[in-house]
């Protein structure tokens, strides 16, 4: 609780306008005594922290953070929860689609604002509104998924779950028919030389580096097997799949290429 007393000080301190010297003058104290705490070098005496609360007009609860704990832990008891529901892949009889969103549903109504959340509910409800034929249905998934992303977009700063929203928009747009929004956010992605993931082996060395390169060699693979199972499903034979001046131009070999393509459809 210490660790959160010290953010939550700081943060209560700036939020109200208040200098470490107004809080130390307000408590008899010295403004260092304040610094120390703000460092989490050191602790209130307990009978201060009733006074400190209600400079702060919040609960003691509040100033130690220890609603923040129970809700940290309330939403790692929730993930694991849905983890075990949506241990199957997307549309497996086991992977209980409808139990996944009924519970984050309720997740979201407990603790509102969540973007770990509202993300994983806007993932499932595209793939709902995806694979029903049911048009009253789809429609519906994909406006709630939408609306769960716009909100992401307008509240989060992390650029992780606005590209996670990004994501799952671009296709719920796409799905809806709005192709010049869906292709507007497709224009900010990132191509993929210049992604976090691939820039970051310009950066680490060492054991991180062969580490990010092993995460990044299956990331691509996976986009590499998704592209040619697609294009195997519209009918297309290995050779047809080829690009041979965009192959020439990136130095790939057409024999490796169409290699790689075979190995796909062998273990497909």
């Amino acid at each position: 609780m210490d660790i959160q007393l010290a953010k939550n000080l700081k943060s209560l301190r700036q939020k109200n306008n208040k200098t470490q010297d107004d809080l130390a003058l307000f408590l008899c104290i010295s403004a260092q005594a304040v610094s120390k705490w703000e460092r989490n070098e050191g602790f209130p005496d307990i009978t201060l922290l009733p006074k400190i609360a209600g400079y702060f007009h919040v609960s003691v609860d509040e100033l130690l953070g220890v609603n923040e704990i129970a809700k940290q832990n309330r939403i790692q008891e929730i993930t694991a929860a849905y983890n075990r529901i949506r241990y199957h892949i997307p549309l497996d009889p086991g992977y209980r689609l409808e139990e996944g969103i009924e519970l984050i549903r309720n997740a979201l109504m407990e603790i509102p604002g969540v973007f770990f959340f509202e993300q994983l509910l806007a993932a499932d409800l595209y793939w709902k509104g995806a694979h029903t034929t049911d048009l009253d249905e789809k429609n519906n998934a994909f406006r709630e998924a939408m609306a769960l992303c716009e909100d992401i977009l307008a509240r989060s700063t992390d650029d992780h779950w606005r590209n996670s929203a990004k994501q799952i928009l671009l296709v719920v747009y796409a799905n809806l028919g709005m192709a010049e929004m869906a292709l507007a956010l497709a224009c900010q992605m990132s191509n993929p030389r210049t992604t976090c993931e691939y820039m970051l082996t310009y950066i680490l060395k060492g054991d991180e580096l062969q580490n990010r390169r092993k995460t990044n060699a299956v990331l691509y693979y996976q986009i590499f097997r998704e592209s040619v199972m697609h294009l195997s499903e519209e009918g297309l034979e290995a050779p047809a799949m080829l690009q041979e001046t965009e192959l020439s131009v990136a130095g790939v070999g057409k024999r490796e290429f169409l290699s790689a393509i075979e190995n796909v459809l062998v273990h497909r």
